[in-house]
């Protein structure tokens, strides 16, 4: 049974998550309803967490580590990097590059282990040396007993750790248990090869269009921007940039500049970390010179005014 924790403020979870970088984007009006379940191991670490709204989570990993995603439930499309998953997917992650995710209303679940250890695990369980290169990001297609086997997996590690920082509610995961799942996924990787497929992002001069975009709003302030300054930014034409748009995340460039904005400022005012206090201060920094303008937007994505976010951390 997973005991999940209350609602989640994102500003703070971002932060704790095992990754180099990470840049959440709200799309669609509505309350993000983030909930989480975080575990760590020595090698190894699970990330499950809920979200209602539809969203567009970056993640920039780090190298060391490799793993698998796999999408639980969605509503509509759910996509990492262009690629639609269906209910037979599994996403094999790769640290070396970064990748997004845009879906609504997903239960998801991530488990990530060091490179080195996983690939000394699938040595030791096939007397072969092998090793884990860097490479692409990949969605599998498996057998539906594969999905449930490596969920059962999961599922057995989530229910073995102890929460030991209940301020964070990260929770630890035993040694043996961990040793125990990492060769599990190990043998799991060895049966796939024979039974799995697997398929690249099909477009990926648009996946690399949409990556130099996000990086740039992400380098530069979103309200510093405009869709005209993103094509200068990449070298590419409006309609090449909406193209790209389009194929990786459904949405035009201009609408997620928007929305970048906005998540943007909620995440300063949860955080309560701003110079004067004020949402007009606020509103300036993303760009929105009427603070009417501003209130009416902020309420119409997330179903409260600026003010009543402020005060939650008064």
């Amino acid at each position: 049974m997973i005991d999940w924790k209350e609602q989640t403020p994102f500003s703070g979870y971002l932060s704790r998550l095992p990754v180099a970088e990470s840049v959440l984007v709200q799309i669609s009006p509505g309350v993000l309803g983030l909930t989480s379940v975080d575990i760590r191991g020595r090698d190894s670490f699970i990330v499950r967490f809920k979200t209602h709204a539809r969203s567009i989570w970056t993640m920039v990993p780090e190298k060391e580590w490799v793993g698998f995603l796999v999408p639980i439930s969605w509503v509509g499309n759910y996509r990492l990097n262009g690629m639609s998953a269906t209910s037979n997917s599994v996403f094999h992650l790769d640290g070396a590059h970064e990748y997004d995710v845009a879906a609504e209303r997903r239960d998801a679940v991530t488990v990530g282990i060091r490179r080195s250890v996983l690939a000394n695990a699938v040595t030791g369980l096939t007397g072969r040396q092998h090793s884990l290169e860097e490479g692409s990001h990949r969605k599998l297609e498996v057998p539906d007993r594969s999905r449930r086997r490596l969920l059962a997996i999961i599922s057995k590690s989530i229910s073995a750790a102890s929460v030991v920082r209940p301020e964070t509610g990260l929770r630890a995961l035993p040694r043996t248990t961990e040793k125990d799942m990492i060769a599990s996924v190990a043998d799991w990787m060895i049966e796939l090869q024979d039974v799995g497929s697997f398929k690249l992002t099909e477009r990926r001069s648009d996946l690399k269009i949409v990556r130099a975009a996000i990086g740039a709003i992400i380098q530069d302030r979103p309200a510093a921007l405009s869709v005209a300054d993103l094509c200068y930014a990449i070298g590419v034409k409006k309609s090449r940039l909406y193209e790209a748009f389009s194929e990786i995340h459904s949405i035009a460039p201009g609408q997620y500049l928007y929305a970048h904005r906005l998540t943007s400022a909620r995440e300063l005012l949860l955080s309560g970390d701003h110079s004067s206090g004020s949402v007009k201060e606020v509103a300036i920094q993303h760009g929105f010179l009427s603070s009417g303008q501003f209130a009416r937007a902020y309420r119409n994505m997330f179903g409260e005014l600026p003010s009543e976010t402020l005060a939650q951390q008064s």
